[in-house]
């Protein structure tokens, strides 16, 4: 615009100069002594033909930025999109509150019986029902043979022994079963179990206080001896016995012998101090 403008002013200045008047435009012939007053101007001529446009000038300075405007009214709702790509799946929400029953449907077929149930646990006892009638008596069944060992013998006479010697025995108050000897002073095992064995040796304060073994099959299971605790006691008589509780098997023999010394005595008399006495506590 600003080019434009001082494009007109220049064609307006150029147009003034040449509407000069001739006589003004024309100089003075030579001969001509002096120049007459000015005269009255002419009256301007018309608008010359515009000249082509000049050369584009000079861009100007980049001016300062403008204030921000104002916030314009929102545009129309575009067209919906398509549906985008589906989303990952989200995380288990909480479990919603049971719904109200609905109505009772139709009943359905009978099905098919199931398997049997484990048995229940057994009821309480009932009531006792009145005794039945007698029934006819039986016929006599095989009473089982009931095995019975038990022997308890005496001494009624003292006996004088060396160590290993067996302590004979002259009186028998029991032998049920037989399986005591009175000729070897042995008891023989007939049924295998367990046994019960006690003794009881006596001696007189001269004898030198005898020990006595409980043997089976020459093993020594237990032994005593007649040894006087106090010596100042003038008591003549000295006791001691012992028990023992033995397995044993068919064959097993069991004995009393004399220990420690040759020589020593155990007493006997008729009132049986010294005894020997056993029996089977029960069978296997």
């Amino acid at each position: 615009m600003a080019s434009f403008i001082l494009l007109l002013i220049f064609v307006h200045v150029i147009g003034s100069l040449s509407t000069v008047a001739p006589d003004e435009a024309q100089p003075l012939p030579c001969n001509s002594c002096c120049q007459g007053p000015a005269g009255i101007p002419g009256v301007p001529g018309s608008a010359g033909i515009p000249g082509s446009n000049g050369l584009p000038g000079r861009d100007g300075l980049r001016g300062e930025m403008g204030l921000k405007g104002e916030v314009g009214m929102p545009g129309p709702i575009g067209e919906r999109g398509p549906p985008g790509p589906q989303g990952p799946a989200g995380e288990r929400g909480d479990r919603g509150l049971q719904g109200v029953p609905g109505k009772v449907g139709p009943k359905g077929a009978h099905g098919h019986a199931g398997a049997d149930g484990q048995p229940g646990a057994d009821g309480q006892s009932g009531v006792d029902g009145q005794p039945g009638p007698a029934g006819p008596k039986g016929s006599q069944g095989d009473m089982p043979q009931i095995q019975k060992s038990a022997f308890s013998v005496f001494k009624t006479s003292s006996q004088t022994g060396n160590i290993n010697d067996v302590l004979a025995f002259e009186y028998v108050e029991t032998n049920i079963g037989s399986d005591f000897n009175i000729a070897t002073d042995k008891f023989t095992c007939e049924f295998a179990g367990t046994y019960v064995f006690m003794f009881t040796v006596f001696s007189t304060r001269n004898n030198h206080d005898p020990g006595v073994q409980l043997v089976k099959d020459d093993a020594v299971i237990t032994m005593t001896n007649t040894h006087e605790v106090d010596e100042s006691s003038t008591n003549n008589l000295r006791s001691a016995s012992n028990t023992a509780i033995v397995q044993l098997a068919v064959g097993n023999q069991m004995w009393l012998r004399f220990a420690y010394r040759n020589g020593e005595t155990v007493h006997g008399g008729s009132n049986k101090y010294t005894s020997f006495s056993g029996f089977l506590l029960y069978a296997e």
